[in-house]
């Protein structure tokens, strides 16, 4: 491990350099890997077009990747704090690359549901819980902003490579399209993850930081993954991560379809999810910081808060303006997610954390296979998605209620 960095001094703690080595590896493989995933409203429509299945059967693959996923990321996150982030997001971006691949290539809705919905899910699994257990490991004293600049690549890659996806989709065609995507994505994240180290372990706690800060910065209960299943603390993050998850992933799917059908173009819609990235990749940043100096929880309620306004907005009109709106909304507050792994500490501690963050990660896919069919069932019976928002917005009202019941361990 190189020596610490003498810029980074901290009192009882100091961040050794190859920490920021991790930051940056981790904020460029959150942009691919998302990215890339978030393509699939740009591709829903053009698959609609080949091979005319509904909307709702083709939002039905997102919604089995989304429960693979979650189920995969608690697997994930008890090995990576036993194996090592490298090793499991090695392997992952070898099986998420290969199921963008294959999709590519289909002929039938089975094979969407096979390559996209399972293969490329159980790579997907593999990254956001292990890497936001190592960025919170690396950067204990400051692990709201870190977790927020390194997750950030979400949103850069959500401004990023939908819009490059539609150009090429726009040029050629979906198939070329998702086969360059697929593999820039698989060949850049391989070659990444073999970057990631993991952080020094402390002796005790105090070595991380000064006696003065412990009882501020967390709780440190340090329970096991067992242990915290049995905590009201758990389902009522369980929940509310949940409902986070159902209108979190209504955007990636049905935005653009959406804007296409208030009448804007494929490639004016793409640009809405770049308002969408743009703003949230500052954003980010900003809610890690926050949640280092005004509490990880109040930020976690207000960014609730805040998303139920933006989807009650969304479900009130249909201007074209009202969209851009949205996005801004959805985009300075969806990436409260960056707070996942620093609240969770204060609760849990870092001893099964990554597994504990699979288990949260469970719950949003959950929440996240519900929405992207359901909503495509409701516009398939109304033709409109107004009653999907208004259920958005619902959803992030009670997320909302849950987290404002949540109390902070005592006795510490």
């Amino acid at each position: 491990m190189l020596s610490p960095s003498t810029s980074e001094t901290q009192k009882g703690y100091q961040t050794p350099r190859y920490g920021y080595i991790v930051l940056a590896v981790c904020f460029l493989i959150m942009v691919l890997v998302y990215g890339t995933q978030y393509c699939f409203g740009v591709f829903f429509k053009p698959m609609i077009a080949d091979f005319g299945w509904s909307r709702a059967a083709t939002s039905g693959p997102f919604a089995l990747y989304s429960i693979v996923g979650g189920l995969l990321a608690v697997i994930s996150g008890r090995l990576s704090d036993r194996l090592g982030s490298r090793v499991i997001i090695t392997i992952g971006s070898l099986i998420f690359g290969l199921g963008f691949l294959l999709t590519s290539r289909i002929h039938n809705l089975w094979q969407l549901y096979l390559f996209f919905g399972v293969i490329a899910a159980a790579g997907f699994s593999t990254i956001y819980a292990p890497l936001v257990a190592t960025l919170t490991r690396w950067f204990p004293q400051k692990r709201g902003l870190m977790a927020g600049i390194g997750i950030s690549g979400i949103g850069f890659g959500i401004a990023v490579i939908p819009v490059l996806a539609s150009a090429i989709i726009v040029a050629e065609s979906w198939r070329i399209s998702m086969l360059i995507i697929g593999i820039i994505c698989l060949v850049l994240t391989l070659l990444l993850a073999q970057l990631i180290k993991e952080a020094p372990q402390p002796a005790n706690i105090q070595s991380v930081y000064p006696e003065t800060q412990v009882r501020k910065a967390t709780a440190f209960q340090e329970l096991t993954f067992g242990q915290a299943l049995k905590t009201a603390q758990f389902w009522l993050f369980f929940i509310a991560w949940a409902c986070y998850g159902f209108y979190f992933q209504i955007a990636p799917v049905h935005i653009v379809p959406y804007a296409t059908d208030i009448g804007m173009s494929v490639t004016a819609a793409a640009t809405v999810l770049t308002v969408i990235g743009l703003v949230g990749t500052g954003a980010r940043i900003i809610i890690g910081f926050s949640g280092d100096h005004f509490g990880n929880k109040s930020v976690v309620v207000f960014s609730f808060a805040a998303l139920t306004a933006a989807f009650s907005i969304l479900a009130a009109s249909q201007s074209i303006w009202v969209l851009y709106v949205f996005g801004i909304l959805y985009g300075c507050f969806s990436g409260l997610g960056v707070l996942l792994g620093p609240i969770l500490t204060e609760f849990f501690g870092f001893r099964s954390l990554g597994v504990i963050v699979g288990g949260m990660m469970l719950a949003f896919a959950l929440g996240g296979a519900v929405s992207p069919p359901l909503s495509g069932a409701i516009f398939d019976i109304t033709g409109s998605y107004q009653l999907a928002f208004i259920a958005c917005g619902l959803l992030a009202l009670v997320s909302t209620v849950m987290m404002i019941l949540i109390r902070k361990p005592t006795g510490h």
